[in-house]
């Protein structure tokens, strides 16, 4: 019976290996594989309006989330509606600067251009939210930055317009982000903060969109619909595993791990035209995941930040 008995001491070492890879890092991943389907929907409507992509992938995120939190039974109603407003302001410009610039440049360039959030969010955190920023981090951007400089060669005649819009969309996406991490410690449920961005959006996009030089809005015609469903369901699917990587990672950590979107890009980019990646691109994704691992923190406790219970 003595040998029965000492079984379960083999159990910890198991455990705390499994736990050394913390959940916000897969949710990051699965975040960053959707954004890069939403971009690659986006690229193939570049007849339609910036401000209608951004309405059409508003309602479709109200519905799913307003659907889910009904389910749940969650109130919609924030415990922060301030922080949650200036949130979804951010996302909705950053949004919209994004769609410009994937329209104006290549889907692989502007992936990378926005993947300089990293950069952003660090200072952001460290300025607003006194989060530590070492070596090692910096290390780790730098070496995943080199990689996506050898998965997308920057080109000469890439329009300044559109690099100009990608930027501004990685820096306030890196704010945004931020605000997300304020708003997960401050104990706002997640499909609350999901459901903000496009409650907010919506009326914005309308707004915006009868405003001169914005187009207005045009009736999809064929497979429009079916890139609209796309985005809509790309966004959304990026926003909920963003959300909840926010829970467990810092907003620098969390944008480095947005790395590997520009390795699902490339992938895209296959299906979509671009041919083959090279061996530098993929000597370039190798280098994005090495990233991940040269400084990896250990996951945080679950009980740092449990979600608040449900809200009739």
């Amino acid at each position: 019976m003595r040998h029965l008995k000492s079984a379960p001491s083999a159990a910890p070492p198991l455990a705390g290996v499994t736990r050394s890879v913390s959940p916000g890092t897969w949710w990051m991943v699965a975040a960053a594989a959707s954004f890069a389907l939403m971009a690659g929907a986006a690229k193939m409507l570049p007849h339609l309006p910036t401000m209608e992509k951004v309405f059409a992938r508003s309602v479709v995120s109200v519905v799913l989330t307003g659907w889910a939190l009904w389910r749940a039974g969650v109130s919609p109603w924030p415990r922060h509606p301030g922080l949650l407003t200036a949130r979804a302001v951010l996302g909705f410009f950053a949004l919209a600067a994004y769609f410009e610039g994937i329209r104006r440049i290549p889907l692989g360039t502007a992936v990378t251009i926005y993947n300089t959030a990293p950069l952003w969010a660090g200072l952001i955190g460290w300025l607003v939210l006194r989060e530590r920023y070492t070596w090692g981090r910096v290390a780790s951007v730098l070496v995943g930055l080199a990689g996506i400089a050898l998965i997308q060669r920057f080109s000469p005649d890439v329009a300044p317009a559109g690099l100009g819009f990608v930027l501004t969309c990685s820096f306030l996406s890196a704010s945004a982000y931020t605000l997300v991490r304020v708003l997960n410690r401050r104990g706002e449920h997640p499909m609350v903060i999901v459901l903000g961005f496009p409650a907010v959006s919506i009326p914005l996009a309308l707004l915006f969109a009868y405003l001169p030089g914005f187009g207005g809005l045009v009736a999809p015609h064929g497979s429009d619909w079916a890139w609209l469903l796309v985005l809509g369901l790309g966004t959304q699917g990026g926003q909920v595993c963003l959300t909840h990587a926010l829970r467990h990672l810092p907003a620098s950590r969390a944008t480095q791990i947005g790395f590997v979107g520009v390795v699902f890009a490339m992938l895209l980019g296959v299906f979509m035209g671009d041919g083959l990646p090279t061996w530098p691109q993929l000597v370039g994704a190798a280098l994005v995941f090495a990233s991940l691992a040269l400084f990896h923190p250990k996951a945080a406790p679950t009980t740092l930040n449990p979600p608040p219970p449900p809200r009739r």
